[in-house]
């Protein structure tokens, strides 16, 4: 008997399952075929971004090799090419086409493009304040201390990450101005900070000792301009009155 009861059940649970699969099979079945195709697509775009990526890199690294080479223009258009299809490699080649222009002698365009990517809206911070200092260093070039200071200044400060190449930049735009004191100032920032590089710790260094060598020098030359005087005038007086007795002499013969 119990047996008949359980054939019962089960003949009713194929029915009611029968049921929702009629009814609710199709969305089951759909659902299915959706995340099939969205992985598939998911993973069809890993596919294309990572070649995409590595043929810019691939570009990238052919326009660096002209820039090695000396093929400067060669580099520009090839850069050029890169930066204009955008993100992290078009950065990169619209830094380096930059730099290029600076190399063949285009200071002015260079410095106008490295301030363009500076303020390029979605341009990672790093990459807008290499642009700054890269810029500064161009006007170094071209021994303008104020655009050295416009561009650099505030990465000077103690929290900046850039302030070592800041400061640098500052002292030798200072020291070219002829100002000692502040370049002299800012070499010194640069050898009190523990984490500045060993390279440029070594430039500064180098700087404040060529600055403390050439104030001796200055204050020698003054010491000895000034000795050099006095004996001319001593001698002269003597000579003035050697004369006079010499005149008086030939006043009494006569």
């Amino acid at each position: 008997m119990s047996d008949i009861f359980r054939e019962v059940e089960e003949d009713v649970r194929r029915e009611q399952a029968k049921k929702l699969w009629d009814r609710y099979g199709i969305y089951v079945i759909g659902a299915a075929v959706l995340i099939v195709a969205i992985t598939a697509g998911y993973r069809g775009w890993e596919w294309y971004t990572a070649k995409k990526a590595a043929e810019s890199g691939a570009e990238y690294y052919a326009a660096m090799q002209l820039a090695r080479e000396g093929n400067v223009d060669e580099a520009r258009v090839a850069f050029d090419a890169l930066a204009a299809k955008g993100g992290g490699v078009g950065t990169l080649a619209s830094l380096r086409a930059a730099a290029a222009m600076a190399q063949s002698g285009d200071r002015e365009g260079a410095v106008a493009e490295f301030d363009a990517i500076a303020n390029r809206s979605g341009v990672q911070a790093d990459l807008r304040n290499v642009a700054r200092v890269r810029a500064a260093y161009v006007l170094l070039d071209m021994n303008d201390r104020a655009g050295v200071e416009q561009h650099v200044a505030d990465l000077a400060d103690s929290g900046s990450v850039w302030r070592a190449s800041a400061r640098e930049l500052l002292g030798l735009a200072a020291y070219q101005d002829g100002d000692i004191e502040t370049a002299t100032a800012r070499f010194e920032e640069l050898l009190a900070d523990s984490d500045t590089p060993s390279d440029m710790r070594a430039r500064a260094q180098l700087m404040v000792s060529l600055i403390a060598a050439d104030r001796p020098s200055a204050a020698s030359a003054s010491d000895s301009a000034e000795e050099a005087s006095t004996p001319e005038t001593e001698a002269a007086e003597p000579a003035s009155a050697d004369e006079s007795s010499t005149q008086s002499g030939t006043a009494d013969t006569q």
